[in-house]
């Protein structure tokens, strides 16, 4: 009887970025959900129940420290690991993510092993 896979909810504005990174972690064993904007993200954790959410910090709309501090606000979503991805030049950008409510922040361009590392470690807990 095969594990039932981890569910990743990726919400990221960049169509290039979704399919570039859904692609790794099929590839890696999980099922990916995706959504293109912080409203949308919100409905689907709500609705998908994932087991982690990767998260882009700069979105039209609602943006990524406010889906955060959302996802923590909810009690149906406040237990699910998040991960804040960012392209976002700013010093303390790490820290707002965390002050957000996120677990870990992950820099753009992506460096697959970490990004895949720190799922993992967030995925174990």
């Amino acid at each position: 009887m095969s594990e039932k896979k981890k569910r990743i909810l990726f919400i990221e504005d960049e169509p290039d970025q979704i399919v570039m990174i859904s692609l790794r972690l099929e590839k890696n064993g999980y099922e990916v959900i995706s959504a293109m904007d912080g409203e949308k993200g919100l409905q689907l954790a709500v609705k998908e129940k994932p087991d982690l959410a990767l998260v882009d910090v700069i979105m039209p709309g609602i943006d990524g420290f406010e889906v955060c501090r959302r996802l923590r606000k909810d009690p149906a979503t406040k237990h699910i690991p998040i991960i804040s991805t960012t392209a976002a030049g700013m010093d303390d950008v790490e820290h707002r993510c965390i002050t957000a409510g996120a677990d870990d922040c992950v820099r753009k361009p992506y460096d697959s092993a970490d990004l895949l590392m720190k799922i993992h470690r967030l995925l174990e807990k």
